[in-house]
């Protein structure tokens, strides 16, 4: 995964449970990071957005969560 300098993300590999499949529409990244089997993405608003498996709620965010100033992903 990588965010280009206008804030879009770009993922490639195998996209196993959609993981790679970057949700439309999806801008204004200041980074990435990825799960086993899901994606996460932190906004320049400090949000985050999430794709991918939902399992074990790896794939939603919190809801009301905000003011981020990082994001990590592990396996699930």
């Amino acid at each position: 995964m990588a965010v280009t300098a206008d804030g879009r993300v770009l993922a490639w590999g195998y996209t196993w449970y959609g993981a790679c499949t970057v949700p439309p529409g999806l801008s204004n990244v200041v980074a990435v990071s990825a799960g086993a089997t899901h994606s996460l993405a932190l906004k320049s608003d400090g949000t985050a957005v999430a794709w991918g498996n939902n399992g074990s709620g790896e794939g939603s965010v919190p809801p009301g969560l905000s003011n981020l100033t990082a994001i990590a992903a592990g396996a699930y």
